[in-house]
């Protein structure tokens, strides 16, 4: 009996465990969810603020990247663009060689061919010096027509071993014979000091007072002062000046003229040293 009375006592207390080990276990379990409940927002409010950070931190590297591939865009554009521009000059230079070696091949006369090599700042529109002298060519004298495929330069001055200096057309001391085309309208094409806008012209004067010259006619050589041989092209008729006491007197009337070639840039230029 007393054994059994022990037993039941035994299993008594074992139920009692149990019941109070699972009466703990949910309530450890509700204890879990009240405090999941209450660190609810701020898990979530964390996870934004990771997620925005996160975001913010690619949104910089993808930035940065862009910045970069954009530096390097940049510098491959500067490059092809200087490429494109030495290819410009390159295609420049080489369609003047071809004009220059054509016009040296058709023409009649024997050309010297010559690079400007120096011009003087205080005397920019009166004459350049050019690398050839007489030790080039024991032809070359003063007073030799200096020309260019587009037309008449001016003329050699002083000639020494190996620089020569040239007269510009737009220079006072340059006097040229000249005519217009068509009309044959002729007189002598000396230099103008009023220069209008920076691109100095010329004069054609000595023009027959009744003669009729119009602006766009060009005007070349006439051959006959002796210098210049006939057809070089000098220029165009600019304007034409309505007759004045003031400015035109006499039997002669004047015309501007805007020379053929563009005297700002000269490079490759011909001196006629005599005929083929």
């Amino acid at each position: 009996m007393i054994k059994q009375k022990y037993l039941f006592v035994f299993l008594g207390l074992t139920v009692l465990v149990i019941l109070a080990l699972s009466q703990s276990a949910k309530t450890q379990q509700k204890m879990r969810q009240v405090a999941l409940d209450a660190s609810a927002p701020v898990l979530n409010t964390f996870s934004r603020t990771k997620s925005f950070f996160t975001k913010v931190d690619t949104g910089l590297q993808t930035l940065q990247e862009a910045q970069a591939e954009l530096e390097k865009l940049r510098t491959e554009n500067s490059q092809l663009k200087m490429e494109v521009d030495v290819q410009r000059d390159l295609s420049k230079e080489n369609d003047r060689l071809r004009e220059m070696l054509g016009f040296k091949t058709e023409s009649q006369f024997k050309l010297l061919p010559c690079r400007v090599i120096s011009r003087d700042p205080s005397n920019w529109w009166n004459s350049v010096q050019i690398n050839r002298g007489w030790y080039d060519d024991k032809n070359l004298d003063k007073d030799m027509p200096v020309v260019s495929p587009r037309g008449v330069i001016g003329k050699t001055s002083v000639v020494s071993k190996h620089i020569t200096e040239v007269i510009l057309l737009v220079d006072e001391n340059c006097k040229i014979a000249a005519a217009v085309q068509g009309s044959n309208v002729q007189g002598i094409v000396v230099g103008d000091s009023n220069y209008q806008e920076g691109r100095p012209r010329a004069r054609m004067k000595f023009i027959d007072r009744n003669a009729s010259i119009s602006v766009g006619e060009l005007v070349f050589t006439s051959g006959l002062g002796g210098v210049f041989p006939q057809g070089l092209l000098i220029g165009t008729v600019a304007e034409v000046p309505p007759l004045s006491a003031s400015s035109n007197f006499g039997l002669y009337r004047e015309a501007i003229i805007e020379p053929a070639v563009d005297l700002r840039q000269l490079d490759e230029l011909f001196i006629i040293v005599g005929a083929k």
